[in-house]
């Protein structure tokens, strides 16, 4: 061994000389070096390849369907672990998402709840912790009661497979281009394995991966006019939403675009965001919705509700978000196909214009904000109960509070307390 050893060592140094060497390059640009190697592995394989991505989505498939049935023969020998009743010792308890997902949901609400107090009761196992997937028990079928699984050993009884599945389904979209069939599938089984953030990143390889494949499309036949090529990113993502809402791919669906935003902020909401990706996403969706309508509308408002949050961090985003609420305001914007209650549209514009004055006084421009409340003060009726049939406590006490708030800094503090009395 020694011998070896000395007859080699030259080679021997030499490699860890090398290695020594490139052992900080590679660290340093490992993302680099792995991205290159991901694009040239598509590059190999086709991309989008939907043959790969529905062979691995099969996969998935067969997997949540294994268990769904009680096929699963490990499975079987353990599941008389996780039965709440006696009678159904030895039976197979389904995989059933919806349940995993009720389960997921109760300890992740109640985490600082002393497990102790977590264990399911009588009433709770035959009710809420059931499932039409299970198989009724001879005790049943006498008139007595079937007791379902304990919630947490039957989520962990399944864990392993379903993120099993939830694997092949993220391998399959690294091939599924513009199809959004496996997101949605990610998106079924994150929510039962405690994962919402793979249903962002889901959806967002969704909508990047469909921008991408039609700039690189439009390159490939040279209908990029130069000044986009050299153009800001913005002008670049203008044209590729121009070309999606015009529907030129046969395989890029408009639609399906368009669900990939919403459910990126429908589903996950603020916590899974950046504020400044969530603002990316509302201004694609407006590019494609239109200058108009109720969604136009909609969509303006929260994405000026964003903007009034960021400026909680940057002041200068209350500027813009003063822009979009007054945008939201105009209800001359709805088209007539929109069948919205006038009730419903006076109560919008109060609380838009509403905002406004608050982003004002936020900015310490007071006597702008004074101007705008005081012209609302006609309009207090419109968010009346009385006017609208149901009460809007939280916009009339804001109001009042803004109000105050803004007479008093400006040094009127005998109206301010007189407002405050008059409540």
């Amino acid at each position: 061994m020694n011998q070896i050893f000395r007859e080699n060592i030259k080679y021997i140094v030499a490699v860890l000389i090398v290695w020594a060497i490139t052992f900080p390059i590679i660290l340093q640009n490992n993302d680099v070096i792995l991205a290159t190697i991901n694009a040239w592995y598509n590059r190999f394989a086709g991309y989008p390849n939907p043959r790969i991505a529905h062979k691995l989505m099969q996969k998935g498939d067969e997997i949540i369907e294994g268990r769904a049935k009680a096929n699963d023969p490990w499975y079987k020998s353990i599941s008389n672990l996780f039965s709440g009743d006696e009678s159904q010792s030895g039976q197979v308890l389904p995989l059933d998402l919806g349940l995993m997902e009720k389960a997921c949901l109760y300890y992740t609400t109640h985490e600082h709840i002393s497990e102790i107090f977590l264990e399911p009761t009588w009433l709770e196992k035959s009710q809420t912790w059931d499932s039409k997937l299970f198989p009724k028990s001879e005790r049943e079928a006498s008139g007595q009661v079937s007791l379902g699984p304990h919630p947490k050993e039957y989520w962990n009884s399944h864990l392993e497979a379903v993120l099993e599945a939830l694997d092949y389904y993220k391998r399959a979209l690294r091939f599924s281009g513009p199809e959004l069939e496996v997101p949605k599938k990610i998106e079924k089984v994150a929510w039962a394995v405690c994962r919402p953030s793979e249903i962002l990143l889901a959806y967002k390889t969704h909508m990047l991966e469909t921008e991408k494949i039609i700039y690189e499309r439009l390159d490939k036949e040279g209908k990029i006019p130069t000044k986009i090529v050299e153009g800001s990113e913005f002008q670049k993502l203008a044209m590729i939403l121009s070309i999606i809402k015009s529907g030129s791919f046969s395989d890029v669906d408009q639609n399906a675009y368009l669900e990939s935003l919403l459910r990126q902020i429908l589903l996950t909401g603020m916590k899974q965001f950046s504020p400044y990706e969530m603002d990316a996403v509302y201004a694609r969706i407006l590019f494609l919705v239109g200058n108009e309508g109720k969604e136009f509308l909609k969509f303006t408002q929260r994405r000026a509700d964003l903007f009034f949050q960021i400026g909680k961090e940057n002041p200068d985003y209350y500027r813009k978000a003063i822009q979009e609420y007054t945008t939201a305001s105009n209800i001359s914007k709805l088209s007539d196909a929109d069948d919205v209650p006038e009730h419903i549209l006076l109560v919008h514009e109060f609380e838009t214009k509403l905002n406004i004055a608050i982003c004002h006084s936020k900015l310490n421009e007071n006597k702008e904000s004074l101007k705008i409340l005081d012209s609302l003060k006609p309009k207090l009726r419109n968010v009346d109960e009385r006017s609208v049939g149901g009460a809007k406590p939280r916009i009339l006490d804001l109001y009042n509070a803004t109000k105050v708030s803004v007479l008093r800094n400006l040094k009127r503090y005998e109206e301010a307390d007189e407002l405050l009395d008059t409540k």
